[in-house]
């Protein structure tokens, strides 16, 4: 054989050729033990539940929030549900329900247990966000029925823990509106009662008080003294305490429209620290698979096999390289 380093195409055929036994047999070898293998394999089935997020809740303390549970959420409210769906407390929840360590075969006192849990967790349940900003969620498992009913209990659990982190950022503002409102209302009739003294003192509002002059004249001219003396006592209280009328009356309008404000959001605060309602858009939920997913045993065979034909030829050209360095030394 030429002793050139390298070998040209034609060398590399030939050599092929001359090596086609050891070749066939290695391949054939490796094609009938990943046929065994491959059966050998638990089959696991793949069941697949499909949501889209929706726009997220938030209470609205100028009283102009709506309720966006029905409008279809954007790429931040996707990548939002999908922390949720990785919470520890859907992890949790499914592990209990469905005593997964003993369904994954995984001894809860062995070294390293939650680490190959964890690992068994995330490779047969997942979760991925579309093109279309839906997501999916995948569970395999080799009980066909366990696949279907964990996926469809993810979707729900989602409810679950995305209605409970709403309840508990709204205890908090609940209440404090709550304080305010009562703050509120105290102040509102500390200037009803102000009002009040001064009304009850002869004071009347600006649009009485443009009219008490000509009143007055129109007494006197008429001879109604007493109807006079009373309008005059009206002018003399309103001239001297008018301007604090005036400033309680407004304050009084502004606390009322306040008031009134601070009472829809009020409500508002306390039907989400109350929510109970669906927090995902539906698109389908899984059902029973009745078609394996994997393992795909074609191409298992397949690689195995090409890989270890491969393998077989740069064996023999380094076996038949060493051998021509040894006859060249020798």
């Amino acid at each position: 054989m030429n002793q050139d380093p390298s070998f040209n195409s034609g060398e590399l055929i030939a050599f092929l050729y001359k090596k086609r036994k050891v070749l066939i047999i290695i391949t054939a070898i490796a094609m009938v033990a990943s046929v065994v293998v491959s059966i050998m394999m638990t089959p696991y089935y793949k069941a697949t539940a499909i949501v889209f997020p929706t726009r997220s809740n938030s209470v609205d303390f100028q009283g102009t929030g709506r309720n966006s549970v029905v409008e279809f959420g954007d790429e931040a409210d996707a990548e939002r549900l999908l922390q949720v769906l990785q919470s520890p407390e859907i992890r949790d929840s499914l592990t209990i329900k469905y005593d997964l360590y003993a369904h994954y075969d995984i001894d809860t006192n062995a070294s390293q247990s939650m680490a190959k849990f964890q690992k068994a967790y995330e490779g047969n349940i997942q979760f991925n966000r579309t093109r279309y900003n839906s997501i999916t969620i995948d569970v395999y498992d080799y009980d066909p029925q366990y696949a279907a009913d964990m996926a469809n209990d993810i979707v729900r659990l989602v409810d679950t823990v995305m209605n409970r982190m709403i309840r508990t950022r709204s205890v908090g503002p609940m209440y404090a509106i709550q304080s305010e409102v009562e703050l509120i209302k105290t102040e509102m009739g500390d200037y009803s009662d102000k009002m009040k003294i001064l009304s009850d003192s002869g004071v009347v509002n600006q649009e009485t008080r443009s009219r008490l002059y000509s009143d007055y004249l129109t007494a006197l001219k008429a001879g109604k003294n007493d109807l006079a003396k009373e309008i005059k006592n009206k002018i003399d209280a309103s001239q001297k305490y008018g301007s604090d009328y005036d400033i309680y009356s407004n304050l009084s309008e502004f606390f009322s429209l306040r008031y009134s404000n601070i009472l829809d959001v009020n409500d508002q605060a306390h039907q989400y620290a109350h929510t109970n309602i669906q927090q995902t858009i539906r698109h389908s939920m899984a059902e029973v698979p009745d078609k394996k997913a994997k393992p795909k045993r074609a191409v298992i065979v397949i690689v195995a096999t090409m890989a270890t034909f491969l393998f077989a030829v740069f064996a023999l050209l380094a076996i038949e390289k060493i051998r021509e360095l040894k006859k060249t030394v020798g």
